[in-house]
């Protein structure tokens, strides 16, 4: 009777308004979900009210935060002592936040014409998502960044019955989508051929934002980092006397405020990752070695920064620590910065560098 009275009581509320309003999901840190920011961003510039569901955590793009059709509510994970077995930890969190997303998607929320969702997480996401959906009358589009099933194959193996299962749910609650985005061709094809889901691949495309960033900007940047200690790892390549800021590693100012490329300036190397496990960043740490040899017998130097949070980040770390005292063409550093302090490190880069 309980259920019933819900289903009726979602099917009987008005809308709010004649705008659309659409649903965005992403079960995760909002602040670090760009691609679901830029469709909440869209949503919005093309008239609909956009309710953004997510993890509290870093802070979203200023034009997220500032537009007028975009509100953003929060859902925070169960916090689960380490100690507990890595199967008991995943069911306390999956009951916690089916009942967050319960009341946050079917009451909190203003009902919705559309929802949409990122996968992976699949779980509980798809689940509540198809159950919000279906009871007040909204359409369930799936935006497939990655497959949650083989991202847990990877800490369990392929033969865990947990992985299996995941791979039936996803399977399951991903054919039940009325509409479905993938981020390449080939995950099109995969879902089309495998799961008999048809989805259109929407590939990623920068905002804005991200572009070369001119040389002021630059030296801006690189001096608030050298004073808040984000780039530590590099004090000992700085120049001594900095002239008061004016001189840097990377850029120069001079009297008259003009900005250059500072004599000798090292090469800039951008990484960014989430620091899961398709993610194999042993790599980057077994080359160095060789590309510190050929950089110093070229009279060149490069820094490495990675920037993210996830759980291998402190292992990356450790890793990197123990190589330092034998790279002498090469310095490596991990950081977090704001979106658009990041944007405008990337846009300093000679080089970016990804293995996803």
């Amino acid at each position: 009777l309980v259920v019933v009275a819900l289903f009726v009581y979602c099917r009987l509320a008005s809308r709010s308004s004649e705008v659309p309003n659409v649903t965005v999901l992403v079960l995760g840190d909002v602040g670090r979900s760009p691609r679901m920011q830029y469709h909440a961003l869209s949503l919005a510039k093309h008239g609909c009210n956009v309710s953004l569901v997510g993890y509290p955590g870093a802070q979203p793009m200023d034009a997220v935060l500032k537009h007028p059709r975009i509100r953003l509510w929060h859902v925070s994970p169960l916090a689960v002592p380490g100690s507990l077995p890595f199967t008991v930890r995943a069911v306390l969190k999956v009951l916690s936040l089916l009942w967050q997303l319960f009341t946050t998607l079917v009451f909190r929320t203003p009902r919705p014409h559309v929802v949409l969702v990122q996968n992976p997480p699949a779980i509980p996401s798809l689940l509540l998502a198809r159950v919000a959906s279906r009871m007040q009358g909204a359409s369930l589009v799936i935006d497939f960044h990655n497959f949650g099933y083989s991202l847990l194959a990877l800490k369990l193996g392929n033969r865990h019955p947990l992985v299996k299962a995941h791979l039936a749910y996803e399977r399951v609650f991903g054919g039940l989508a009325d509409d479905a985005f993938c981020v390449t061709e080939q995950m099109k094809a995969f879902l089309a051929d495998t799961w008999n889901v048809r989805a259109t691949a929407l590939h990623d495309r920068p905002a804005s934002i991200f572009r070369p960033t001119p040389l002021p900007e630059q030296h801006d940047l690189f001096c608030r980092l050298r004073q808040d200690g984000t780039l530590k790892v590099l004090d000992e390549w700085w120049p001594a006397d900095d002239n008061g800021g004016s001189l840097g590693l990377f850029t120069q100012r001079s009297s008259s405020g003009e900005c250059s490329n500072a004599p000798g300036r090292p090469r800039l190397v951008i990484s960014s990752t989430s620091w899961t496990p398709d993610e194999d960043f042993n790599q980057l740490l077994d080359a160095l070695p060789s590309l510190d040899a050929n950089l110093a017998k070229a009279g060149i130097r490069a820094v490495v920064l990675v920037t993210g949070k996830g759980d291998l980040k402190r292992a990356f770390e450790h890793r990197a620590a123990l190589m330092a005292s034998e790279l002498k063409a090469v310095r490596v550093s991990t950081l977090w910065l704001s979106f658009a302090d990041y944007a405008g490190l990337l846009g300093s880069a000679d080089l970016g560098l990804s293995l996803h």
